[in-house]
């Protein structure tokens, strides 16, 4: 059983959290989360993001905090910590269901439904319009707790 939660956003697998392992290809949730919102920016004619650690720092404890608190809770509260300008969010998902048990489908499935908001103004498009803004990096948090997973996109300069 963990005890506290000083390792916060140090890749919170020590006591319930995404670690880092890889899909059979390799491929960790994290970077994923990051390359296939870069293949949504591509299609759409959009420069690439840069993976920030300290963005991803930043959204894996937002991914803790939210998971067990309210969506866009540690983002709204921090103001973005400085350093975010936009967040995404799927809140407690179930890996069983959204990702079938592996952390990259579910990353995979979550992101799909931000970009299938598609453009506009508005309720219903956020998503769609983070991942498509002009930002230059991202960090993907991840929180994994039993089957429930929430997963963060924080976006900055």
């Amino acid at each position: 059983m963990c005890k506290g939660l000083a390792v916060l956003a140090l890749f919170v697998s020590a006591c319930a959290g995404d670690d880092g392992s890889a899909s059979p290809g390799g491929t960790t949730a994290h970077s994923f989360c990051v390359d296939e919102t870069n293949r949504y920016r591509a299609m759409n004619d959009k420069a690439a993001v840069v993976h920030s650690a300290e963005l991803e720092t930043y959204a894996n404890t937002g991914a803790m905090v939210d998971h067990t608190g309210s969506p866009h809770q540690h983002f709204s509260s921090t103001s973005g910590g400085g350093i975010a300008f936009a967040e995404n969010e799927c809140p407690r998902w179930g890996l069983s269901q959204q990702g079938g048990g592996d952390m990259v489908e579910l990353a995979r499935a979550c992101i799909a439904a931000f970009y299938s908001e598609g453009p506009g103004s508005g309720a219903g498009h956020g998503h769609y319009n983070n991942m498509m803004g002009v930002y230059g990096t991202l960090g993907c948090g991840i929180y994994q707790s039993g089957d429930s997973v929430t997963l963060v996109q924080d976006f900055g300069r």
